[in-house]
């Protein structure tokens, strides 16, 4: 790696390489999500034609929450994270499914190589872990190894508001103390306080840039927006 470029392996914000990391995460995330329904609905929402013949990765795999259930319906998933403790419960959760069709990378946004064109690559809340400069270095590097037609579902925190931002932030970590337990609210905090979420703005327009037509953009929320973009053909 160039010494000028940056370091994805150091954490910065919530420390997700700690080894109780990955166990703690999901117990957060499955008091309100059901990954299995989340990658079936996305899924057949993008129709992806002959599936079990495609290649999928996903980028800052976290604990497998997409991977492991994509693996299901693609050929190959590359799952692809910066966090050792992540990786090994991905593989933990491969083994107890009796999946063997995950291929795991040590790896972030701005390295990751696969030795294959993949037709899909997916990121849930993850990108914001990089300065927007290196956001766009990886937007660049997902769109090379997309294949021409190929699409990429990115899903994050992103700020929809540009005036008024300290008494709407405050609203929203008061909103999320009401619906959410301390250490949620806490990691909250220190995701704005230390981490790289942009602005929806400006999200949209690196994609573009990037050289990726955005087909739709949804937002369930104040704060998680999800773009579904596709490499063109030609």
């Amino acid at each position: 790696m160039k010494d000028w470029v940056y370091n994805e392996f150091e954490q910065v914000g919530v420390d997700y390489a700690r080894e109780q990391a990955p166990v703690e995460y999901d117990e957060q995330m499955l008091a309100f999500r059901n990954y299995a329904q989340e990658v079936k609905d996305l899924l057949q929402r993008l129709g992806i034609e002959d599936m079990e013949n495609r290649v999928a990765a996903d980028m800052g795999c976290g604990t497998g929450s997409f991977a492991v259930h994509a693996a299901k319906y693609f050929q190959r998933v590359h799952a692809v994270d910066v966090s050792p403790s992540m990786l090994e419960s991905v593989q933990t959760k491969a083994e107890q499914e009796g999946i063997a069709n995950i291929v795991l990378h040590h790896s972030g946004f701005l390295q990751f190589q696969p030795e294959e064109q993949v037709e899909m690559v997916h990121s849930k809340w993850s990108l914001h872990h990089l300065p927007d400069f290196w956001k766009q270095m990886a937007l660049l590097n997902i769109y090379e190894i997309l294949s021409p037609g190929g699409v990429f579902v990115l899903t994050d925190v992103v700020f929809h508001f540009a005036r008024d931002l300290a008494p709407r932030t405050q609203h929203l970590i008061d909103s999320m103390a009401k619906k959410f337990d301390p250490s949620f609210v806490a990691e909250a905090k220190i995701h704005i306080r230390e981490e790289y979420s942009t602005f929806t703005w400006i999200m949209q327009g690196m994609l573009e840039r990037a050289g990726f037509c955005v087909e739709s953009v949804d937002s369930g929320d104040e704060l998680a927006v999800q773009y579904i973009c596709r490499k063109p053909s030609k």
